[in-house]
């Protein structure tokens, strides 16, 4: 049996939030849920947390939040609604793996460290994408 993680998870929509939240409760973790990205913020600077789950379409931008928790918080992911599709595109895009909310409790369920240990399965954290600078083009000479 795994150690039991710490995770903060931002869910915009309670009734889904205590949904995700109790099925990984029953897989022995302890969650931590909020709704917006100042409680989470809050959170993550009151409390050590092992991974968190941001909700794509949280206010405020979830890419954003993802990036500033990623500062305090060792593992993370970004999650999205069944609806949304072309995972592969937005993480390219955002820098972050994508969780689906209907997949959530058997990709946390994996042990702790399989990500470091190389699982085949496993889907590693990913640093957030550094944005190259764009100059402008240079004014032509008459």
């Amino acid at each position: 049996m795994r150690p039991a993680r710490a995770i903060l998870l931002v869910e915009p929509d309670a009734a889904c939030g205590r949904a995700l939240a109790e099925v990984l409760r029953r897989g022995g973790d302890t969650v931590r849920v909020v709704r917006t990205s100042g409680q989470a913020l809050l959170a993550a600077g009151r409390a050590p947390y092992d991974l968190a789950v941001v909700d794509l379409l949280v206010r405020g931008g979830g890419v954003e939040l993802a990036r500033k928790l990623a500062r305090q918080v060792p593992s993370l992911y970004l999650s999205v609604g069944a609806q949304l599709l072309g995972d592969e595109i937005i993480e390219a895009a955002f820098g972050f793996p994508i969780l689906r909310k209907a997949r959530m409790p058997t990709l946390l369920a994996r042990p702790r460290g399989a990500e470091e240990a190389g699982s085949p399965s496993a889907r590693p954290s990913r640093a957030p994408l550094k944005r190259k600078r764009v100059l402008p083009p240079r004014a032509r000479a008459s």
